[in-house]
């Protein structure tokens, strides 16, 4: 049963994978042009599958290494009835690439099922895309193939007599040769570079031609790729400073010191697996604090194109409007600018203070109380391409003003805001709060309300989509941890025998197992804590998004504690099964 975890892991990232292909599809036929900025949502998440599926690959090198050193009998005794190294290995290489095989098809399979719920949430139906299909299927193949081939000619190069004689245990080195040394630093190096090259280019211009934002985001995702790929290759010499410092933290503890000692003893096998869980907490991070930063700019921006419930077009008369019994009525007037002789734009006399949802804006410099007569608003990208920012002047129709304050997103009702003493004309609209009946005839009306109402509901969808698909994440992370410390148990059968014998109790041997589970997924969101938001910032700026990093402490802080007690709770089978071992049942074990 054990040979085929790694499936698991495999159909979780196929079911990742075309999940996201399905909500893609959804969102570009529900959205259209009036909520662009949700669909780059699911186009920082196209980014993700490809590192979820080197997760997944990860999963099944660290899975099917332990799988084929558990079997190291089986394939000593065909060793010595004749079998080469090339024939076992193509044979182990072969059940690696079946097990690819039906896992990517039953992981679409589910994600096909899965997608035909997608019109109970009242969004289109999404179909069945057979080219993403395919190319999930393909993939995964092919991932899981490659992901085999190391411990497959690993495990065929065993002589009959060293498999005879040794147990599974093998990976007790921690020194890593000259030439690994510089490959991860070179990976290291290759990532720092092309994460300083996106941080300079996307920066240098907010404006994002043709083909831009998915060059950065490609190279987005090869420095993530290659700074994980650093840290597996150099794991096994980082992992035991870090060790030491948890073993520091336990040294009060017999069951923390041994579970130190636990992980310790295996050190490529647990810089494998909190690579892994790295991973996942990195994207989970990284994730959730885009998606944060893009909430506040969703919430500017319908703030923005919906700042009250009703927008009033016409000869209004403020007085009888509240006289008609609405409420908040802000009037507003018209009028067209010219900026430095080169930029025309609309600009009105909206006093922004008197916003009900001024809350949801945030300013980039100075301030909207510095708002007076020859003073304006701009937004960031507006001030950034004339080179202006608060207290900078500039040229307004002719006339020498001041930028009182620059904007992050939009500006309601037009692109720029004027005192009431710079606007010439009567009043041509306004906003109020109340019910539509109560407008005087002969003005037009808008409910903004409903319009926003919308746009909530289709990003409450987006955000459950996403949530689902975190989820995911996480569990790839969690079987990673989980099958690794099962087949660990089966290798240190001896070790807990001689452990039971010398007086541990059962209870103790469990808390022992499921300490050291969740010392991998510490270490690990230790690791992803410190890469994820990094390159969560480093995914906004490839965006272009116009809004200040927000990074949601709380949720990440939930996400650390929630994945340490997930990867805590994936050792408790495995220390279940140790604890029901006699010791003297054990000590007889040759494993």
């Amino acid at each position: 049963m054990r040979r085929f975890l790694p499936v698991l892991s495999i159909t979780i990232a196929a079911f990742f994978a075309y999940s996201t292909a399905l909500a893609k599809n959804v969102a570009e036929r529900s959205l259209a042009a009036q909520a662009k900025q949700l669909v780059e949502v699911f186009v920082l998440l196209g980014a993700f599958v490809t590192v979820a599926m080197i997760v997944a690959a990860l999963v099944s090198t660290s899975t099917f290494r332990i799988v084929f050193a558990q079997r190291m009998r089986e394939l000593a005794l065909l060793r010595a009835v004749g079998a080469t190294r090339g024939r076992l290995a193509r044979g182990l290489v072969a059940e690696g690439a079946l097990a690819g095989l039906l896992a990517s098809v039953g992981g679409v399979a589910l994600a096909a099922g899965a997608g035909q719920l997608v019109p109970l949430a009242g969004l289109v139906a999404p179909g069945f895309p057979l080219t993403p299909a395919l190319a999930v299927v393909s993939g995964s193949f092919v991932l899981t193939t490659l992901a085999v081939l190391a411990p497959a000619w690993s495990a065929a190069k065993v002589s009959p007599l060293e498999a005879l004689r040794t147990s599974a245990m093998q990976d007790t080195q921690s020194r890593i040769g000259v030439p690994r040394w510089v490959l991860g630093l070179l990976m290291a190096g290759g990532a720092g570079w092309l994460l300083v090259s996106v941080a300079i280019d996307g920066l240098a211009d907010g404006r994002r031609p043709s083909g831009m934002i998915e060059d950065l985001l490609l190279r987005t995702t090869i420095s993530g790729a290659l700074t994980f790929g650093a840290l597996i290759t150099l794991g096994p010499a980082l992992i035991a400073p870090l060790l030491r410092l948890f073993g520091f933290l336990l040294r009060r503890s017999t069951i923390g010191t041994l579970a130190v000692s636990g992980v310790g003893g295996a050190p490529r096998r647990a810089a494998s697996v909190t690579a892994v869980v790295a991973v996942g907490v990195s994207l989970v991070i990284a994730t959730l604090t885009g998606a944060n930063t893009l909430q506040g700019l969703g919430k500017a921006e319908m703030a923005s194109a919906y700042p009250a419930e009703l927008e009033i077009t016409g000869p209004v008369d403020p007085a009888a409007l509240t006289a008609a019994g609405l409420t908040n009525v802000l009037p507003y007037r018209r009028t067209e600018i010219t900026l430095d002789g080169t930029l025309t734009m609309r600009a009105t006399d909206l006093d922004m203070t008197r916003l009900s949802g001024l809350g949801d804006f945030r300013v980039d410099s100075g301030s909207l109380h510095d708002m007076g007569p020859r003073k304006l608003v701009l937004s960031t990208s507006t001030a950034t391409r004339l080179g202006l920012t608060a207290g900078s002047a500039v040229d307004v129709n002719g006339v020498r003003m001041t930028v009182a304050a620059t904007l992050f997103g939009e500006i309601p009702l037009g692109s720029a805001l004027l005192h009431s003493s710079d606007v010439e004309g009567e009043t041509v609209g306004a906003l109020a709060n109340g019910a539509k009946e109560r407008v005087p005839a002969g003005l037009e009306v808008e409910s903004l309300a409903e319009r926003r109402q919308v746009q909530e509901n289709e990003f409450t969808s987006l955000v459950v989509i996403a949530v689902g698909l975190l989820f995911l994440t996480i569990l790839i992370a969690v079987v990673g941890v989980g099958s690794t410390t099962a087949l660990s148990v089966l290798e240190r059968t001896r070790e807990s025998g001689l452990l039971r014998a010398i007086g541990l109790p059962r209870k103790g041997l469990g808390l022992l197992i499921t300490t050291e589970a969740a010392l991998y997924g510490t270490v690990g969101a230790l690791l992803g804590l410190v890469i994820g938001v990094p390159y969560a910032w480093l995914a906004i700026v490839a965006l272009g998004v116009e809004w200040p990093l927000q990074v949601p402490v709380v949720a990440i802080g939930v996400v650390v504690l929630v994945l340490t007690a997930l990867t805590a709770g994936a050792g408790l089978l495995p220390a279940r099964r140790a604890a029901r071992v006699s010791p003297v049942a054990a000590l007889h074990s040759i494993q």
